[in-house]
């Protein structure tokens, strides 16, 4: 197993350890070759970043079942050290998520 597919399993034994967030299971996992960024804590470091799409919530219908309102799951990016492989964090539109399963 390369260390792309690794950190997307790392990723989803995290998700389904933790039951924090929920992933769209019909939507690939995509993870970029590693590279450099400067992370939230304002270093600069190697790592390898995960898309996922969180699964689509909230259907609401009205009284003649036809749905009246959709929100679709977001995509979110999870950030892992290049060297470690370990999860440091996770980015959604709404803030971060720590490894720790805290906001």
């Amino acid at each position: 197993m390369n260390a792309k597919e690794q950190v997307i399993e790392n990723l989803k034994n995290w998700l389904n350890k933790t039951s924090i967030i929920s992933y769209e299971e019909r939507i690939a996992f995509n993870c970029w070759d590693k590279e450099l960024k400067k992370i939230r804590d304002g270093k600069t470091k190697e790592v390898y970043v995960v898309s996922f799409k969180t699964k689509s919530t909230n259907v609401e219908y009205n009284e003649n079942g036809e749905i009246t309102s959709f929100f679709e799951g977001m995509y979110c990016f999870a950030y892992f050290d290049a060297e470690t492989l370990e999860l440091l964090y996770i980015s959604k539109k709404a803030g971060y998520i720590e490894v720790d399963g805290s906001y």
